[in-house]
């Protein structure tokens, strides 16, 4: 646990927030959230904008442990999936508070360990009743940080930090020799979670690059949603020029396909859509460079797989 203790005005201000994001969510769903769905709305919650708050994995798992040392459990909410991002704001408006008075009293950065010990301190001082259990019945809360390099699968959800605030979300689809496949999600996010998946559109035709960005820890993984999938081709396609810089000929508008598989020769207005007829294709992009033409909207007209289908 943080060795720092709050005071009591800053306990009691906390306490006002924490009752925020129980409103919210008894808001949407008629009544409190359990513990385990309260720590499962803080955890993609944090405040990754926050000059106080440290490195941080998201979603942030907490544990907690209640009365008699006993382990919480519980299982991901199907109640909590379905929340919009009201309570998830309120939330990261809690713990952006506790890391701002603790980390511009400290001088420091707070971790995840500080903060689920700041966020302990709240919860201790609340004694709020939430659905299964009382707060002040918890007696140890951690939010212990994997120490391996993150490596995306197909599958994972990637948050890109938007330009302002909030955050691009990316499916990954394939990761092989021509890189990482990612497909776009239409919209920003405020917090980086998927939700409810069927709210989800295409943003653009699939875009390969590369992992680096993921492996720093600038790109979160931060959902595993299969789901998704069915929303992009499988496998995402390349595109070829009708005739290629190597002396290929693909028909009279070009093709697509795996680069070491059959192609299939699209029409005009596939051709057009993707950008072949006009020289503005591309096939794979340098990460810095696709958050960078993500967070000026450069893909916000393009074409959606299914466009020309």
């Amino acid at each position: 646990m943080s060795s720092r203790l709050f005071s009591d005005d800053e306990l009691q201000e906390s306490t006002k927030l924490l009752a925020l994001v129980v409103d919210a969510f008894t808001d949407e769903h008629g009544s409190e959230p359990t513990l385990g769905e309260f720590l499962e709305i803080l955890g993609p919650s944090i405040p990754t904008n926050n000059a106080y708050m440290g490195a941080s994995p998201i979603p942030l798992k907490f544990k907690a442990k209640t009365k008699g040392n006993r382990s919480y459990k519980s299982e991901p909410s199907e109640r909590v999936a379905d929340l919009n991002d009201n309570t998830f704001n309120e939330a990261s408006e809690l713990l952006a508070f506790l890391a701002e008075r603790a980390g511009s009293a400290d001088g420091q950065e707070v971790s995840p360990t500080d903060l689920a010990g700041y966020v302990f301190q709240v919860l201790q001082a609340a004694r709020f009743p939430f659905f299964d259990v009382s707060s002040d019945s918890v007696v140890d809360l951690t939010a212990p940080v994997p120490k391996r390099i993150p490596k995306a699968k197909v599958g994972d959800v990637v948050a890109i930090p938007a330009a302002e605030a909030g955050y691009h979300l990316a499916l990954v689809l394939a990761d092989d020799q021509t890189g990482l496949a990612l497909g776009l999600l239409r919209g920003t996010f405020s917090v980086p979670r998927v939700g409810n998946v069927d709210r989800h559109q295409p943003l653009h035709i699939p875009v390969y690059t590369g992992q680096a960005l993921i492996k720093n820890g600038t790109w979160l993984i931060v959902d595993h949603q299969e789901t998704l999938l069915g929303l992009f081709p499988d496998p995402p396609e390349l595109y070829w020029e009708a005739v290629t810089a190597f002396g290929d000929r693909f028909g009279e508008y070009g093709a697509a396909g795996i680069i070491d598989g059959p192609k299939r020769l699209i029409n005009k207005a596939e051709a057009e859509a993707v950008g072949l007829l006009n020289g503005t294709y591309r096939q794979s992009f340098l990460e810095e460079h696709l958050q960078t033409i993500l967070n000026a909207g450069q893909f916000d007209n393009g074409p959606v797989p299914g466009f020309w289908r």
